[in-house]
């Protein structure tokens, strides 16, 4: 047997095994609300519509109003902002994928709201499309090595990793990096003065908050009746994205490798000063900071505790 169809009977045999885990039982198919916290969540995204097109003044957006530098700056910092949006796409769908193979029935107010999630996350991503365009072009590529590699992980393959609680997978992606992304959304809306990028932004934000509302109402249902194997998964995994993943400049440039973070910090730097969308590398250090106090705060509720990580510009977090 030659590389490559060893490489096909590996690949099919995992398959094999992949459906004897997912077998679909649908019977009886309840549509009661299990966790009524998740299914008024999903009321409210049937309620909240909006379109990138229409519901954001772009008439008044006047591009020229800015300097050359700035356009430049924000069209990056939106390039870049899309980048991260994008494996929302894949990972909402993943996620949904294993509720429906894997709980059978049951989950069905978790179902319903993901239904929803990835048609909000496109939303997301054609607004940080649109913006970039606007100020010069969007930016399809980061043409660096460093920040390809920060930018790119696996999430949605995690989704469908079924030696991963998804109570873990939650924690980490939900709970832990939502939070930080919704409160950095919610510090550069903060810092905005451009009308126009300040109502994309609180669009976004207020689709973004009802996904971490999502997160936790969904551990407060699971957690507490999981065993000591599955609470050391949600652990692990949340350090995981922790130290792997967000602190090595996922979300914020200034945790970017020293020679990937430029131009992509002065660009952001830039972008907060003019209030086109962004804020400076202090801003979010008080932002990550408080955000995982604040994680480790509701942890901690569940007898959760997250250990502290030592970073070298951060100190220990």
């Amino acid at each position: 047997m030659n590389e490559t169809s060893d490489h096909a009977a590996r690949l099919l045999r995992a398959y094999q095994a992949q459906e004897k885990r997912f077998v679909e039982r649908r019977f009886p198919l309840q549509f009661a609300p299990e966790v009524p916290a998740i299914r008024e969540l999903y009321s409210q995204a049937k309620g909240f519509h909006w379109n990138p097109v229409t519901d954001i003044p772009w008439d008044r957006f006047d591009p020229a109003h800015y300097s050359k530098q700035a356009r430049e700056a924000a069209r990056r910092t939106w390039s870049r902002r899309a980048w991260s949006v994008y494996p929302g796409l894949t990972e909402s769908t993943a996620l949904l994928i294993r509720f429906c193979l894997e709980s059978g029935s049951l989950g069905m107010d978790a179902k319903l709201f993901l239904s929803f999630r990835p048609a909000e996350e496109a939303k997301h991503l054609e607004v940080c499309h649109m913006l970039a365009e606007r100020f010069g072009g969007y930016h399809p590529d980061p043409g660096e090595a460093g920040l390809a590699r920060a930018s790119n992980h696996p999430f949605a393959q995690a989704a469908l990793d079924s030696d991963v609680p998804v109570e873990a997978y939650i924690a980490a992606l939900g709970a832990l990096d939502d939070q930080l992304d919704l409160n950095l959304y919610l510090s550069h809306l903060h810092q905005a003065k451009d009308e126009v990028v300040r109502t994309a932004l609180r669009l976004i934000a207020g689709d973004r908050a009802r996904h971490v509302t999502f997160a936790w109402a969904f551990l407060e249902s699971r957690v507490p009746a999981l065993d000591a194997r599955a609470r050391a998964a949600v652990i692990a995994a949340v350090g995981d994205i922790l130290g792997n993943v967000l602190l090595v400049g996922y979300r914020n440039a200034w945790l970017l490798p020293e020679k990937s973070r430029e131009p992509w910090l002065a660009a952001e730097e830039e972008t907060a000063r003019q209030g086109l969308g962004a804020s400076t590398a202090a801003q979010e250090r008080s932002v990550l900071r408080a955000t995982l106090a604040q994680v480790r705060e509701r942890l901690a509720t569940w007898k959760l505790d997250l250990p502290r990580v030592d970073h070298p510009e951060l100190g220990t977090i």
